[in-house]
């Protein structure tokens, strides 16, 4: 489904975009490219260290802390659809498409198409609406420059929604692969086995509840390249350990795919993205690796563990897929237009 996925959105933004609008990313691309993408809305006391997109509002947080070590990408340390407010961007910039306050942009250059007030641009900063108690450190311009024009239309290019539930749907298609999880006490130990792309899939539905409930996890990958764990629980509140430090380990190599999810709250130090589109996120630590749901409240902070495995998802038909792919597009424009 990817490549033709791609494929469809690729030709359907060649059809009719302007040279700053970006190609849309395929899923893997967006599971390497963004730390974060919220759908709808981020609420944060806590940071990020790699690139994040949000389709709403944005309050609080830092961003981009090490974009140094993140994947090359035409995205901005911090792209938001709606307003931002109270929040530092530390490095890539920022796109916002509604208006800023009480924020600052440390690093990179800003283009914000709404208002700004009570903020700080350190880098050179185009305001399309109002602006009132503003320092501009790095210069004030009056038509955006080409690199906010590129920014922009990255952050425009790709409908997030579309390609990440396509991607859940997709991976909660994939038939496990042997992969075993044993239970002692209140210890799970997970057992990969990998099919010939190494990925593992781990088929969670008959134990995910009880499994969420446990206290300790336990990996071994088996030489797995890639491990998806397929979980339908609508909620959940996991607070298991990690043992042997394997939530970095295992950060740039797994997907937990809750693709039924509406909350999820995370107590403890968690290892994989967690790809969960139609869900509330709570972090009260460390997540390492991406963060792709709908709404999230971050207390804790996020890690950059790119993901760097290979994504076995189901095809689908050729026109199902460019039509999906057009429609991506068109959505995209109208969430970012102005």
């Amino acid at each position: 489904m990817n490549r033709l996925l791609s494929v469809a959105l690729a030709a359907a933004c060649a059809a009719g975009t302007t040279s700053a609008t970006a190609a849309p990313l395929t899923a893997t691309q967006v599971l390497n490219q963004l730390n974060v993408v919220a759908l709808n809305t981020i609420d944060s006391t806590s940071h990020v260290d790699g690139r994040t997109w949000a389709g709403g509002s944005v309050n609080g947080g830092d961003y981009g802390q090490h974009l140094a070590q993140a994947p090359a990408s035409a995205y901005a340390g911090l792209s938001v659809g709606g307003a931002a407010s109270n929040l530092h961007v530390n490095g890539g910039g920022a796109v916002v498409n509604g208006s800023i306050s009480n924020a600052t942009i440390n690093s990179g250059e800003a283009f914000v198409k709404g208002g700004a007030s009570s903020t700080n641009f350190n880098g050179p900063a185009y305001v399309a609406g109002p602006s009132a108690w503003n320092n501009y450190n790095g210069g004030h311009v009056t038509t955006p420059t080409a690199a906010m024009q590129s920014a922009g239309g990255a952050a425009s290019s790709t409908n997030f929604k579309q390609v990440l539930t396509g991607l859940s749907t997709s991976l909660n298609g994939l038939a496990a692969t042997g992969s075993t999880v044993a239970v002692s006490g209140n210890k799970a130990v997970f057992n990969a086995k990998a099919g010939a792309n190494g990925v593992a899939v781990f088929d969670l539905e008959t134990i995910d509840e009880g499994l969420f409930s446990l206290g300790e996890f336990e990996f071994h990958l088996n030489g797995a390249s890639s491990v998806i764990f397929n979980t339908d629980v609508t909620s959940a509140s996991i607070n298991a350990n990690f043992l042997g430090g394997a939530a970095p380990l295992i950060g740039g190599k797994a997907v937990w795919n809750f693709y039924n999810a509406t909350s999820l709250t995370l107590g403890s130090q968690f290892g994989g993205a967690v790809l969960a589109t139609g869900a509330t996120l709570t972090n009260w630590q460390n997540v390492e690796g991406g963060v792709f749901v709908k709404n999230l409240v971050q207390r804790g902070e996020i890690h950059l563990q790119p993901f760097t495995g290979t994504i076995s998802a189901v095809p689908e038909p050729a026109g199902v897929t460019l039509l999906l792919g057009g429609l991506a597009v068109l959505a995209a424009r109208r969430r970012w237009r102005g």
